[in-house]
């Protein structure tokens, strides 16, 4: 068959480009860097990292939660999306597109010792005169950070699975095993979740990488003395002194260790569920009995937890716009005393400049990295040939710390300054794997037959392109582009060690001010980090709806 599109050569170039400065010249930057770093490596130095305090720990904490937050998010999201509500689509966008950090403190100040919950309980039933020593959340602990990322990384998963849902015959699949006598929640986990796994292990081994390498998040709510492995090689990499450089070398080498490792596992569970389904089969066990519980579980609140994460993002948001606005909070009271813009005012000056910058650098990657997924996606959809997903997916595959920290060598090693350009750069780097994993699954399902029906009406293949798949894919393409508006407010890393304190952001801000422990700065950023997001998301909401308004018939 004719293809639709032909495959012009400044497509081809601009997908080259795209690949070249978005793909490989960040992997080779990198990568190169790290030869000679560790050429000049001492056996003392070594020892001392070896003999490091607190190394196996922070190590082990790092695989406890990388293993389990990502397993029990993918088998809540699954079995939320057995039942799948029809609202489901509409909700999920408003929770992918808060922060993982604004996130984290409403979250905290929400359910900490000193949040509303337990201020709410005092108020309502007494006790808790003091601050309780273990509320539901501590203030810093594992438990805590676990929590947040676990709840955080549902909505994503949710949405990965209903774009894979999309991809198998899954009714089929259910009529089949209730037609063999299984319930259709049995012949769920047993026919339906194998084919699913199957379909996310690229977006589960990025939450699995994210998990393990992110850092923001640990340096507000996560445990201490040691931290988390990230959160210790980064304190290395802050630290002056010749023995902390190579300790975060070191780690760093260590954290891409735990990530193939961590890789291997998710693929093994994948391999593991499918045999122990089998064996359930041979053993005629109609689902796994702790997977019924948690199916069962979840079928009775499938109504009920879309509004309930709602709920915690709203009370979240609520409490970080209180927290701005307190002139005086003391516990136990359950709102403040007395209500003030004096934090805004007085501190609106030094947060409007990071506040702009922060909108520009996250409209401009975001675009970059829209645009770039769109052209590569294009690009392979004319020549009838995709590449692995995995390929374009490496940004989200390796672990962010070594990647950034390799892009700071090599500018070091080339004698070039920090500067916005740099981590605008990087900002992009981390837009385009997020907008391609959005956009790739509906772009690869349009029929392209509208597009030679246009063909055959005269006109061009730019003007078929912009008429025909530009309208219709309208929806996912402005939702891929809030998501990636998100992922570049919420960088931290890439904005701190490549701008070496020269580009300031709110989440970078945000961080600061989070180890100084006023809350009312805190509540403040936060709350703007959070907003960024939501404004564009609801822009591009109006925006769909006024197109879709337009076009409807009369």
């Amino acid at each position: 068959m004719a293809r639709a599109l032909p495959v012009s050569p400044t497509l081809s170039t601009t997908a080259g480009l795209c690949l070249a400065f978005l793909l490989g010249l960040p992997l080779t930057v990198a990568v190169w860097p790290y030869v000679g770093q560790l050429s000049g490596l001492s056996a003392d130095a070594v020892t001392e990292f070896v003999r490091a305090p607190g190394l196996m720990v922070a190590i082990g904490y790092s695989l406890v939660l990388a293993t389990l937050a990502p397993l029990l998010a993918c088998y809540v999201a699954l079995a939320l999306s057995a039942r799948p509500s029809p609202r489901l689509l509409g909700w999920l966008a408003p929770l992918l597109s808060i922060p993982h950090l604004a996130f984290a403190v409403g979250v905290l100040f929400l359910f900490g010792p000193t949040g509303w919950l337990v201020r709410g309980w005092h108020s309502l039933f007494g006790g808790f005169e003091s601050p309780p020593a273990s509320a539901l959340l501590a203030d810093r602990s594992l438990f805590t950070l676990f929590w947040v990322l676990l709840l955080k990384e549902i909505p994503f998963l949710l949405l990965m699975i209903q774009s894979a849902l999309t991809q198998i015959p899954a009714e089929r699949y259910l009529q089949a095993g209730q037609t063999l006598g299984h319930s259709r929640l049995a012949s769920w986990w047993q026919l339906v979740v194998p084919e699913l796994l199957t379909r996310l292990r690229l977006p589960m081994a990025a939450v699995v990488i994210y998990t393990l390498s992110v850092v923001d998040v640990p340096l507000l709510i996560g445990p201490n003395l040691p931290g988390v492995w990230a959160h210790q090689v980064f304190q290395w990499q802050q630290d002056f002194s010749a023995q902390a450089a190579h300790s975060a070398l070191l780690g760093s080498l260590v954290l891409i260790v735990l990530a193939v490792l961590l890789l291997w596992l998710n693929r093994q569970h994948e391999r593991l569920y499918a045999g122990l389904v089998r064996g359930c089969r041979r053993a005629n066990v109609t689902v796994l009995p702790w997977l019924g519980g948690l199916g069962l579980l979840m079928h009775s609140i499938p109504r009920l937890w879309l509004p309930l994460m709602a709920m915690l993002s709203l009370g979240g948001m609520a409490t970080l716009v209180v927290w701005s606005l307190a002139q005086s909070w003391f516990y136990p009271d359950l709102l403040p005393g007395t209500f003030s813009l004096s934090t805004w005012q007085s501190e609106w000056p030094f947060l409007a400049p990071p506040l702009w910058q922060t909108a520009g650098l996250a409209l401009v990657s975001a675009s970059v990295g829209l645009v770039g997924a769109l052209v590569c996606l294009e690009w392979q959809a004319r020549r009838e040939r995709f590449w692995p997903q995995w390929v374009l997916l490496l940004g989200l595959l390796v672990p962010q710390l070594p990647l950034v920290m390799g892009w700071q060598f090599g500018l070091s090693a080339l004698h070039l300054d920090p500067q916005g350009y740099w981590v605008l750069w990087a900002h992009c780097v981390f837009t385009f794997p997020y907008a391609y994993l959005m956009l790739s699954g509906d772009y690869r399902r349009f029929n392209r037959r509208w597009l030679l029906v246009g063909q055959s009406l005269g006109y061009s293949a730019p003007a078929c392109w912009f008429r025909i798949l530009l309208p219709i894919l309208k929806q996912p393409i402005l939702y891929a582009w809030v998501i990636a508006f998100s992922v570049s407010v919420a960088q931290y890393l890439p904005t701190q060690l490549l701008g070496a304190g020269r580009v300031v952001t709110v989440t970078t801000e945000a961080v600061n001010i989070g180890s100084g422990g006023d809350r009312r700065l805190l509540g403040l950023y936060a709350f703007w980090q959070l907003l960024l997001p939501l404004i564009l998301l609801l822009s591009a909401a109006l925006l769909n709806r006024r197109a879709r308004y337009r076009f409807a018939p009369r």
